[in-house]
């Protein structure tokens, strides 16, 4: 991979975020593998190399780049937690009255 393909690279995922840790390696194909890394996950995507050498021009490759990557990282952020219901923790009343009083019935008859 060329170094200015690096430096476009790192250009366009710092104006999206500082604190994004990312990874390029070259694909078979002349195309370069893009891993994006936050605490919640990881994302990857593919670049061409078509697409690389137009966003090094500038205009709106450059623009369409900074998108899919941002598309990327907020499949990161809203990637969600599997519904367990069994590993929840069960809460159970420690004695002391509730905001209605105590517990049984809750209020007058």
């Amino acid at each position: 991979m060329a170094q200015g393909d690096q430096e476009l690279l790192r250009g366009v995922i710092r104006s999206i975020s500082k604190r994004l840790d990312w990874d390029a390696s070259p694909a078979s194909d002349g195309a370069i593998r893009l891993t994006l890394r936050q605490s919640d996950g990881e994302a990857k995507m593919a670049i061409s190399r078509e697409e690389l050498d137009l966003a090094s021009e500038g205009g709106t490759a450059l623009y369409q780049l900074r998108e899919r990557v941002k598309k990327a990282r907020k499949r990161i952020r809203d990637a969600r937690k599997p519904y367990m219901p069994w590993r929840l923790p069960k809460i159970e009343p420690i004695g002391a009255p509730g905001p209605r009083g105590w517990s049984g019935g809750g209020g007058r008859r």
